[in-house]
């Protein structure tokens, strides 16, 4: 029946694993149609803000204008308007706009800010009706220079927008009708499950406005994702899933005050540090007490807790080269933060002159590598400050896929060889430390924690006896195969 979950699953709030399981034991086929609504749904916030700062920035709104919008949006709040009239208002500042202009600005601002809003709770889903067959699209009020960038980047092929009357390539200011709002949205849903030859009961739909009710009583799915006041009170009456998560969202002073307070603890920790370096002479007794602690005061002050399969690894093989899967900026604060002791950081020459590289050299084992011109005669004496390292005890922590992976939608990405040359060199063992799911509690780019759990994986050690020049490339592929197979397969965490 429409409107209605299907028999045996429960209602009120549900998580994305719950979900998951539930479309996974579901119809499979492209019969099954997914909508999801985009802003506040698919990314925190509202991706006109994001475009109104934009022209804002470039000088493009003057004051009468920002009194326009300010009153314009109180009167939406309030109710005094319309949203297609907010709407209106807001398109017609765009009127002598090229088309061209806006359909790059648009690519910026997913670039610079909405790519790193993306719920990754969403993605998981979109995933997993994806692996179900299921026809997937975006229905919304937001025009495509909004919505399409973020839709190329998910692998969203098919795109509901309200739409913008352009002519000879400059944009007049007006809507065209119908305007994908309110009943106007759900005509065109329903329109494209018809075209689709599929059913409203078949469908599934996730969206947070309380104008969303109408559509959500029509499909068979209806899943109020962080829905507003009067959506959640439908949901409750109607016995409909409720999906919450934070994992994304407006930068508060907490937020802000928590992780500064634990990334700034590295100031006493430093000098404590150079203290004890200076009495005993050894930069690493120095480094063995001041990170271990500034993670930790990172990750306490955050509120981010680790949850972790596999801890007898981390100890089992000293030295070792630590290989970790990277997507943000605190990736490395989870791996030093169970590894540890006895680490050293490898970067490239050029970072010498970097003010931040230069001070933490004097605190923690750092080898600055010189690019080797390609012989082997090159690429030993460049690895040469790394062998000094390993010789002395210190193991090595590597991300090797190079960079901070931006594709949401794939487990890991492209392993650079780099790393598993300098653990054959070396004759040292490979230990993969997988890490499922940092982006719950920090985007890509993102330079303050969240409250949350991460889950590691930290693998048996892979040795490198018997690696060749000719069998690395095959060895890291190997080593990766064990990272996607670990992610598909989690293992339970230890006691």
């Amino acid at each position: 029946m429409a409107g209605t979950a299907r028999s045996g699953s429960r209602h009120g709030p549900v998580s994305v694993a719950d979900l998951v399981k539930r479309i996974e034991a579901g119809p499979q086929g492209p019969k099954n149609i997914v909508i999801f609504d985009f802003d506040g749904t698919l990314i925190a916030g509202y991706s006109a803000s994001a475009f109104f700062q934009a022209h804002l920035r470039k000088g493009d709104y003057n004051a009468f204008d920002l009194a326009e919008a300010g009153v314009a949006i109180w009167q939406s709040v309030a109710k005094a308007i319309e949203m297609q009239d907010l709407l209106n208002k807001a398109i017609a500042k765009w009127k002598g706009k090229k088309e061209a202009e806006l359909v790059a600005l648009g690519e910026k601002i997913f670039d610079k800010t909405l790519s790193d809003k993306v719920y990754p709770e969403m993605v998981t889903l979109l995933l997993a009706h994806r692996r179900a067959g299921h026809t997937i699209a975006i229905a919304s009020s937001a025009t495509r220079f909004q919505v399409e960038p973020t839709a190329r980047f998910l692998g969203i092929e098919h795109v509901m927008t309200s739409t913008v009357e352009v002519k000879r390539g400059v944009l007049t200011g007006k809507m065209l009708e119908p305007q994908m709002w309110g009943k106007g949205k759900a005509d065109a849903v329903k329109a494209f499950v018809k075209a689709h030859k599929a059913k409203l009961a078949d469908t599934w739909f996730y969206a947070d406005g309380d104008e969303e009710i109408g559509l959500m009583k029509a499909v068979g799915h209806p899943v109020p994702t962080n829905p507003g006041k009067e959506l959640q009170a439908t949901a409750r009456a109607e016995g409909w899933d409720i999906l919450r998560h934070s994992s994304r969202g407006s930068t508060t002073p907490e937020l802000l005050t928590r992780t500064a307070t634990g990334l700034m603890s590295l100031f006493p920790l430093l000098y404590t540090g150079i203290g004890v370096g200076l009495l005993t002479r050894n930069k690493r007794n120095a480094a063995n007490l001041t990170l271990p602690l500034w993670a930790d005061s990172v990750m306490l002050a955050s509120g981010v807790k680790l949850r972790v399969t596999g801890r007898e690894h981390l100890t089992s093989h000293r030295p070792a080269v630590f290989l970790f899967n990277h997507r943000n900026n605190f990736d490395a604060f989870f791996v030093g933060a169970l590894v540890r002791t006895d680490l050293a950081w490898v970067g490239k020459a050029e970072l010498k002159k970097n003010p931040i590289s230069a001070m933490l050299s004097r605190l923690v084992p750092v080898a600055f590598v010189e690019r080797s011109g390609g012989s082997p005669e090159e690429a030993a004496k460049a690895l040469e400050p790394v062998a000094k390292m390993v010789r002395e005890g210190c193991s090595i922590m590597i991300a090797p896929e190079g960079t901070r992976v931006r594709d949401m939608t794939v487990d890991i990405g492209s392993f650079k060889k780099g790393a598993f040359h300098m653990a054959r060199t070396l004759g040292i063992p490979v230990i993969p430390i997988v890490i499922r799911n940092a982006l719950d509690v920090a985007g890509r780019d993102a330079v303050m924690l969240r409250s949350g759990t991460v889950d590691i994986a930290v693998l048996p050690p892979v040795e490198t006896k018997g690696w060749t020049e000719k069998n690395t490339g095959q060895k890291a592929e190997e080593v990766r195969q064990m990272f996607i197979d670990t992610l598909e397969n989690w293992p339970d965490a230890d006691d």
